[in-house]
């Protein structure tokens, strides 16, 4: 197959790889593998975990003068519980354990990032890494583990946006017609963008039944913390159901084989390390991490503290919290489409999205600041709902778009290597973000006070976003994938 796109340019690439269109049952496979990873994503870790642990927190903790048992029938009741040598509230221990088990999936995206880019096990790696969702039944070190083989089945499937984008039918196509290099890099990024807002679609569906589900689950009984438990074994058995499909169906694409002399154990902490160092050259690409590493730590820290939030100062129930998130995934999938139609109506770039939507997003801390002075801003139940609805247009488009884009601007052949890295710089900061408002919480015993530091968290890549170009960040890449293809295994690649 010739890849030739003018006589002056020719596309570098994977041998066999680019030369095989997607499947069918691949397509199929990846979209079970996002819808499975947006169960968890969406109702464990979401929504039942924090409530579960902050649940059994309060049955075992005690009053502030650390002698009297809490009670927690008391609305805004405020306790606290033994955590090692001392004491934490209880909101506060939720957020620890949370953070614990991200720093714990942060040390796994180093480690087998980089595998996947070698050799043929992409999806036995990912099947190995859901060997226990079962184990958040239980509390503390068994969110710590599922957390983190949640994160683990992430990395894989970013990783397969970029190499589907390539390997599309109508990518192959443009190819063989000889297209200008220019109109293929517009087809590519344009297949990035809607790969990744199917993809989401399907992650967010998948999210809303079973959310809806766990709902129904609490309905029916007491709402106690074994009736969480019992949504949470419903949902964790969803997952694991689900990714039997993707384990079968998704092909093993040939891989350039591990480099001469590299073991298993410490090749993806050496490829990190010289990503790392590699800055400089690939400077647009970890611009736009820093910003993504800041936005998705005030998102999804926006999520938990949300629903402490609902529970602790708005006398939500547990069922009320639930049935409410719920209808995120809706909201999600309306503001991916709508961000969609306003890019082409428009004809915005996906960096104007994101920009937009992450002003979107740092409006949400700052409107529940205002509730300090004004009768609004997060004192009426009713405004959950303005709040879940804003939450749920921004944080889809967001995660949406930033993928996208970020699959434009990373190299041919590193796929897994650097979604690890997305990985890391996005559910490897939450632990910042959650941490961080535990402690305040736990210093000012006010639930309201995290969102001072979250508004600042959620501004700020505003302005880094700004300043990214990702056409340069594009060329890099290439750039950067040329110099590694002849650096490691010259003999595996084609040239047109």
């Amino acid at each position: 197959m010739n890849f030739e796109t003018s006589k002056e340019k020719k596309i570098p690439s994977i041998a066999n790889e680019e030369l095989t269109p997607i499947t069918k049952k691949e397509f199929i496979g990846w979209y079970i593998l996002c819808a499975a990873n947006g169960i968890y994503g969406g109702a464990p870790i979401g929504v039942l975990i924090p409530l579960f642990l902050e649940t059994i927190a309060g049955q075992a903790g005690y009053e502030l003068d650390l002698v009297t048992p809490c009670n927690t029938n008391v609305a805004n009741y405020n306790c606290v519980v033994r955590f090692g040598s001392g004491f934490i509230s209880t909101e506060s221990y939720s957020l620890y354990i949370i953070s614990i088990s991200i720093i714990v999936q942060t040390a796994l995206f180093i480690s087998c990032g980089s595998l996947a880019d070698h050799g043929r096990a992409i999806t036995t790696i990912l099947f190995a890494a859901v060997t226990s969702p079962q184990l958040y039944l239980l509390a503390g070190i068994f969110a710590i583990i599922s957390n983190s083989c949640y994160g683990a089945t992430n990395i894989f499937s970013g990783a397969y946006i970029p190499i589907f984008s390539r390997n599309h039918p109508k990518i192959i196509e443009a190819r063989d017609s000889n297209f200008p290099i220019a109109e293929i890099k517009k087809l590519e990024d344009r297949m990035n963008i809607n790969l990744s807002a199917n993809s989401s679609v399907a992650s967010i569906f998948a999210a809303m039944l079973v959310i809806f589900s766990a709902g129904a689950i609490l309905l029916l009984t007491d709402g106690s913390s074994y009736d969480i438990q019992m949504a949470l074994a419903f949902s964790g058995s969803c997952w694991l159901i689900l990714l039997i499909f993707p384990t079968i169906w998704l092909t093993d694409r040939p891989k350039p084989p591990l480099p001469e002399g590299e073991n298993y154990l410490l090749y993806s902490w050496k490829r990190v390390g010289k990503t790392l160092l590699s800055t400089r050259s690939l400077w647009e690409t970890m611009k736009f991490l820093i910003g993504w590493f800041l936005i998705s730590d005030g998102v999804s820290t926006l999520i938990v503290v949300g629903v402490l939030f609902g529970k602790k100062h708005l006398q939500l129930t547990d069922n009320e919290i639930i049935l409410m998130t719920a209808l995120v995934p809706i909201f999600e999938i309306m503001g991916i489409y709508l961000f969609y139609f306003l890019q082409k109506l428009f004809h915005l770039t996906g960096k104007t999205i994101v920009i937009i939507t992450s002003v979107f997003s740092s409006m949400l801390p700052l409107y529940v600041i205002l509730g300090y002075w004004l009768p609004f801003g997060g004192n009426n139940k009713w405004e959950v709902w303005l709040y879940l609805v804003w939450f749920g247009i921004s944080i889809g488009t967001i995660f949406n778009y930033c993928r996208a884009l970020f699959s434009i601007m990373l190299p041919i052949g590193h796929e897994n290597e650097f979604f690890s890295l997305f990985q890391i710089t996005s559910k490897g900061s939450s632990w910042i973000g959650t941490i961080a408002s535990g402690i305040i919480i736990n210093y000012t015993h006010d639930i309201r006070s995290p969102f001072w530091f979250l508004f600042v968290v959620t501004a700020l890549p505003v302005l880094i976003f700004c300043t990214v170009n990702v056409e340069k960040g594009s060329e890099d890449a290439e750039m950067y994938s040329n110099r590694e293809r002849k650096v490691d295994n010259p003999y595996f690649y084609c040239h047109a």
